[in-house]
This record gives structure tokens, sequence and C-alpha cells, in this order.
């Protein structure tokens, strides 16, 4: 079944804001503009890009050129032959997929909120015996303060305190040393007093990271795509990807493991479609669960140009 795709790259704003009346922010509103062009490489043949505003002229010739129809949002249609794809499923996009009348099989909201949290992540890696030594959540400042300590005794010891719904070196502060103080402790107090469970982890002094795409189907299968090479500054804000570097010996299959078990985690808890899961490469070894999306990811992307490029060395790819 051909597909509708649709960029909402401000997912987990959404799934953050408990007000029931979200309203995208005009920053993020350009940022789904430019983001909207990568789907084309998750496209086919036969598929259509729903676009918020109308496209540049070189969006309408790849697209011309891939036989991908644009269509704008302001153009209300009946086109009950392609399946609504939005990047991850939240409230907003599933009224958008209703008034563009498309095939929806959406998955309930507070199930694809419950599984993006990183406090569900969390609790799954101290299921399955991975959480990072001194790891915690809290909703407690005395408690989130004692973890850093205990963790990061030493001037140059770093660590970092994201709230659940984070992305993109968003939604998080890092810092050294032992004491929590100063524009950390405004952030964290902030977030405590707006009701937030914060998560405290040690920094990890990373080597390579790993991002494994897969698909938990209806029949609660898991079809898995690969492994990204997703590449970060020394603050971990993504750059791009590298294409065409092989993984490390065995790490494929460690890594497609780890994404089934995650997957039927997905599936148990009602959640079918698109998702991923980071992992790490640090000094200590690998650190097989760092976060879950439950949607689409830019790695899906990376894959797709990595397997149209067929690059015959390894090139990196700026998701610019």
């Amino acid at each position: 079944m051909s597909k509708l795709w649709y960029m909402n790259a401000d997912f987990e704003m959404e799934l953050a804001d408990t007000s029931g009346d979200y309203q995208q922010s005009a920053s993020f509103a350009a940022i789904n503009r430019r983001l909207a062009a990568h789907l084309l490489w998750l496209s086919r043949p036969g598929d259509a890009l729903l676009l918020d505003e109308k496209p540049s002229a070189d969006l309408r010739d790849e697209a011309r050129r891939r036989d991908v129809e644009l269509l704008l949002t302001e153009h209300h249609t009946n086109r009950f032959s392609r399946e609504f794809t939005p990047w991850g499923w939240t409230p907003r996009v599933i009224k958008l997929g209703e008034m563009m009348g498309a095939r929806m099989n959406p998955v309930a909201p507070d199930v694809v909120r419950r599984v993006n949290s990183k406090l569900w992540s969390h609790k799954l890696e101290h299921e399955l015996g991975s959480l990072m030594p001194h790891s915690c959540a809290s909703a407690s400042f005395d408690e989130l303060q004692a973890a850093v300590r205990r963790a990061c005794p030493q001037p140059n010891d770093k660590w970092v305190i994201k709230d659940p719904f984070g992305f993109a070196a968003r939604g998080r502060v890092l810092g050294r040393g032992g004491e929590l103080s100063g524009a950390q402790e405004t952030w964290v107090r902030r977030r405590l007093a707006a009701g937030q469970t914060l998560i405290f982890q040690t920094w990890l002094d990373v080597k390579r990271e790993y991002g494994m795409t897969f698909e938990v189907l209806p029949d609660g299968e898991i079809e898995f795509f690969g492994v990204s090479d997703l590449q970060t500054n020394g603050a971990g804000t993504g750059k791009g990807y590298m294409l065409g570097r092989p993984l490390p010996a065995n790490r494929k299959e460690e890594l497609e493991a780890i994404a089934r078990i995650v997957g039927k985690r997905l599936y148990a808890e009602g959640y079918t479609g698109a998702a991923g899961v980071d992992a790490l490469e640090h000094a200590g070894g690998l650190h097989p669960l760092l976060e879950v999306n439950a949607r689409y990811t830019m790695g899906f992307v990376a894959l797709a140009v990595e397997r149209a490029m067929k690059p015959g060395e390894p090139i990196f790819w700026s998701t610019k």
C-alpha cells in the first residue's frame, strides 16, 4: 500500500506538553520544513509527501524524479488508498490524517507517550541488567544531588541529567563534579517543580554510537532494518552519519538481538510501527540500550541513503 508521509520532528515536544493544547513553535515549523525532504529517501514510487507549506523547486524536482506526489495540508483530499505515515504518532497528527482522508492505523496516544518516555527505557534497562552504574530516576532534588556526589566526586567527572522527553540534545543539562549548583541546579529545580521525574547518568567516554532501526509488525514480528552509524560532537549533539563503515565483529548480531528484545516489549505495551534503539561503545565496552524511540529516526534515513549510494569506503553524510 502506498504511503502518505508527514514530518513532525517536534514529536517529543508534543508528547511532553500535558496541556492538551500543543502549539507548534515557529522554529520547529521551520525544522519540519527542512527535514521533510529527507522522507523522500524512505518513499517509494506512488507515495505522497504531505507538506505544511509550498515546496521549493528543488523538492518538487526530486519528488517528480522519484514519482512521489506532493500534497499540502491546506488542501483537504480523499486519498483513501494511501496509508498516513507520520514521523511519530501524536494527537495532532492523528487529527491531521483524519482531515486528509488517509487510511490510518494509529497507536493510542497514551501508549506512544509511555514507551517514548526515558522512564520506560530506564525501567527496561533495569530489568535487563544493563543500567549504567549510579544511574537513577528521581523526582527529588536531594536524591539527584546525592547521586551526583556519589558518582562524580572528582572535579572533572562528567554527568548528565535528562527529562523524560528530551531529544537531539534538548531537554538535558550537563555538568562536572559532585555539586548541583548554578545554572544546572536552576534547570533541575524548575523541572522538578513542574512535577517531572529526571534521570541521572554518568557521562560515558564514547568511542562509537549505534542506532538500531526496526519495525514492530501488527502480528508482533520484528522486521530489522539495520544499524546506523551516528556521529556526534563532544556534547552528544548529532552531526550526521558515517556511511559504509563496517561494524566491529559480532556487533551486528548483538545489537539486533537487543532491538528484537525491545521490539517485543514495545509490542507487549500495544505499540506497532517504526522504532529505534540507541546504543554506544565506550571505554568500558558496549552500553546496549541508551534510549528507545518509538517512531521513525534519522537512522532509517541514513540507512536508506547508504543503500542507495553504496559507498565503496566510509563517507560522512550530514543531516543538515
